[in-house]
């Protein structure tokens, strides 16, 4: 049952026609994988958490394994230090900044704690390099890649156990972190809050984070730019102090600036999670969340994925506190605004899970973290409806660098007509949280011969530097296997 050997035909009759199949791979993960990221040459990056546990393991004990979905297997890195709840981005240069995680767990003296230092991981190598420490600690930190290919990071806990109000910029340019320091706003927004980059190079906190109540004066969503230092509120989102542990998307096309925020609960009250979804449009002057379709399940732990039809696909999540897993999973179409019951996952993925799409259109699943302090071990995938629909086009040709407002020429072979063509950004995901996400439409201006032209936007906020997957889907809404990319 390794997934390498799967292969998928059409579909006659039966619920995975409608809803996916799920594979639980006879191959567990060696470590337990809290962090989750798509490698440039797609292979997964699974960073293990915590070697700082005095209840766990010896004190140093820290792990990372690299799986290749190919041949099944995995690879041990060394890792230098506790990345526990460490944050993590894409690169422009195709590696992964790793920033922050672990420094204590508490004691008599003192909470948790965060660390000053930061890494890139090289896939080439499978080796962690380390860059000039972070200002302060940061246990839980966001991080978002803006436009130009630098990297903002804030919030989390700092090296004495306090909420970090220090803006850190990493700057692309030099592989350095805060010459100059970035301008600073002073203000605490929490762990792992949700930053993602706007088309106008602004960051929308949509809300989302981790840890009992938004910290978010005002309605619990802003707008902020990195440059100024400026903070905007953001009105209409519903249960601001129940979006613990929710999820959100920037909607496919990425050209449409619509986000929305999944689920949600709150681990310190411990109510119910909830099963709403707000959906906003950022491209206006004055945005607000608007009401959206309820999931199909009260589910907090929420993965949601984008496929490369244009949907997203959410799973996973539970109702309280590292407890009661909910077994649901639904697709979400974005143009109908439904959720579409689709098959569940049979292993429980509650707290420290996480999901991500492979460049054959699969999804990974990985993780669970009940209140016992057991881990899950078991890898899952999942078979979307698309792959059982019929014979997938192919990637023949498409040149390796792609620059801002280029036309490109993509080769295809496909039995029908291709209607799209995608980048999709590779994830790097934990805790319900990958702000980075997203899907890029390229508009097809000819399609003959199997010959498509493409045309890139030409606005890096749109597309942030870095490594892409090149998707292309036919009427059928079938992808093709992935071609790697490079944007800028």
């Amino acid at each position: 049952d390794d997934y390498s050997q799967v292969e998928h035909s059409n579909c006659a009759a039966g619920d995975a026609c409608t809803k996916g199949s799920w594979q639980v791979l006879s191959s567990q993960s060696p470590v337990r994988a809290i962090h989750a990221a798509l490698l440039k040459n797609g292979n997964v990056l699974l960073i293990a958490g915590s070697g700082n546990d005095p209840d766990q393991f010896a004190a140093g004990t820290f792990k990372t394994s690299v799986w290749n979905p190919t041949t099944g297997a995995f690879a041990a890195v060394p890792t230098p230090d506790d990345f526990f709840c460490t944050g993590h981005v894409q690169l422009a240069n195709g590696q992964l900044l790793v920033m922050g995680g672990n420094k204590a767990y508490p004691t008599a003296d003192h909470g948790y704690e965060g660390i000053k230092s930061s890494y890139v991981f090289d896939p080439t190598t499978n080796q962690y390099v380390r860059v000039n420490d972070l200002n302060t600690g940061h246990w839980y930190p966001s991080a978002t890649e803006l436009g130009n290919g630098d990297v903002i990071s804030l919030g989390g806990l700092d090296e004495n156990g306090n909420g970090s109000v220090e803006v850190e910029r990493f700057y692309s340019a030099s592989g350095q972190w805060n010459n100059p320091r970035p301008t600073q706003t002073y203000r605490f927004w929490g762990l792992y809050p949700s930053m993602i980059l706007l088309q106008d190079g602004r960051l929308f906190y949509t809300g989302s984070h981790v840890f009992g109540n938004n910290v978010s004066d005002g309605p619990g969503a802003n707008l902020y730019n990195v440059d100024t230092g400026q903070v905007a509120d953001v009105p209409g989102l519903r249960l601001k102090e129940e979006r613990d542990q929710s999820m959100s998307v920037l909607l496919p096309p990425a050209q449409a600036q619509r986000v929305a925020t999944f689920g949600g609960g709150n681990i310190e009250t411990n109510v119910d999670a909830n099963n709403t979804t707000d959906l906003i449009d950022l491209s206006g002057a004055n945005p607000a969340y608007v009401p959206g379709p309820n999931l199909l399940a009260n589910k907090m732990y929420v993965s949601a994925v984008i496929l490369p039809d244009g949907k997203v696909f959410e799973t996973g999540g539970g109702l309280h506190n590292r407890a009661d897993p909910v077994y649901e999973a639904s697709m979400y179409d974005p143009v109908a605004n439904t959720f579409t019951v689709m098959a569940t996952d049979p292993v429980p993925r509650t707290y420290h899970s996480s999901a991500l799409l492979l460049p054959d259109g699969h999804v990974l699943a990985i993780g669970n973290n009940p209140g016992d302090g057991s881990f899950d071990m078991r890898v899952s995938i999942y078979t979307p409806p698309y792959l059982l629909n019929g014979v997938r086009p192919t990637v023949t040709a498409a040149a390796a660098q792609w620059a801002y407002g280029s036309t490109q020429t993509v080769g295809t072979t496909s039995n029908v007509a291709i209607k799209s063509a995608q980048l999709i950004r590779p994830a790097a995901v934990t805790h319900s949280s990958d702000p980075n996400q997203r899907s890029v439409d390229l508009p097809i201006t000819v399609n003959n011969n199997g010959q498509l032209t493409v045309s890139l936007t030409a606005n890096p906020n749109i597309a942030p530097l870095g490594d892409y997957m090149l998707f292309v889907t036919d009427i059928n809404n079938v992808p093709s296997v992935a071609r790697w990319v490079h944007v800028g």
